[in-house]
C-alpha cells in the first residue's frame, strides 16, 4: 500500500489505496434514504457488515424486497449476506461504527434537527467504549460537538469517538473529530472505504467545508 502525506494550513491530506477490511467492522447506518443506502453500499463493498436502520417501516419493507433507487445494486447488497434493512433498533447491538445520515428537513425556513437528535438517542442506547459515531447529516458548524454530542451524553456514559464527515460524492472524504483520537478513529475507518481521506483540524472545520461545498453548488 502506498501513501502520501502532506499538510495544509489546518488539514492533513492522506492519499491511499483503501486498506483491507478482511475482518470487517459491524456498521450501523442510521437513515436509509438514497444517501444512507449509498453509504451502506460503500461499506459493504469494503467488506463490512451493515445494519441499515430507518424509522420508516414502509421504506424498510421496500428495501427488503430489493426496491430502491439503487436498483440491482440493492439486490447485490442483499446477496452478500452482509446487509440487513431494519426498523428494529435491537439490530444495532454489537455494532462498533455508527454512521448517522438522518434527514434535516426545513421547518418554517429553519433546519429541524429532530431526526438527527432522535438518531443520537437511538445510537446512544448501544454505545460501548471505543465505538465510533460519525454524523454525516447536513448540519451547521458546532452541531456535532454541541447538541448532537449532548444528546448522546444524555443516554450513555461510554467513552466513544465522535466525528463529522460530510457527504461528498466522488471527492475526497473529509473527517473531523471532536478531539484528536476521534479524528484518528474516523480516519482509520474511512481509509477502508475511500481512496482519499482528508483529516480536518476538528469537527467544526469539516462541518464548515460541507456548507461551503453546498453554497458552491447552489451558485454554480
Amino acid at each position: 500500500m502506498s501513501s502520501v502525506l502532506s499538510s495544509t494550513a489546518r488539514s492533513t491530506v492522506i492519499t491511499i489505496t483503501p486498506e483491507s477490511a478482511a475482518h470487517g467492522y459491524r456498521v450501523a447506518v442510521i437513515g436509509q434514504d438514497r444517501a444512507g443506502l449509498s453509504l451502506a453500499r460503500a461499506a459493504i463493498a469494503a467488506g463490512h457488515t451493515v445494519a441499515g436502520f430507518d424509522t420508516d417501516p414502509e421504506l424498510i419493507v421496500k428495501l427488503r424486497a430489493g426496491r430502491s433507487a439503487l436498483g440491482d445494486e440493492l439486490v447485490a447488497m442483499h446477496e452478500t449476506g452482509r446487509y440487513h434493512a431494519t426498523a428494529d433498533p435491537r439490530w444495532l447491538a454489537g455494532c462498533t461504527v455508527y454512521l448517522v445520515v438522518a434527514p434535516v428537513p426545513l421547518r418554517r425556513g429553519r433546519p429541524d434537527l429532530g431526526p438527527v437528535l432522535a438518531a443520537a438517542d437511538t445510537v446512544a442506547g448501544h454505545l460501548q467504549d471505543r465505538d465510533l459515531v460519525v454524523l454525516e447529516s447536513w448540519v451547521a458548524p458546532g452541531t456535532t460537538r454541541g447538541v448532537f454530542q449532548d444528546a448522546l451524553a444524555a443516554r450513555t456514559s461510554a467513552r466513544y469517538h465522535l466525528a463529522f464527515s460530510p457527504q461528498r460524492d466522488g471527492r475526497a472524504k473529509l473527517v473531523g473529530g471532536v478531539d484528536r483520537r476521534s479524528t484518528l478513529a474516523a480516519t482509520a475507518f474511512y481509509r477502508t472505504v475511500h481512496d482519499v481521506v482528508v483529516a480536518c483540524a476538528d469537527a467544526e472545520e469539516a462541518e464548515a467545508a460541507n456548507l461551503a461545498a453546498a453554497a458552491d453548488r447552489r451558485s454554480a
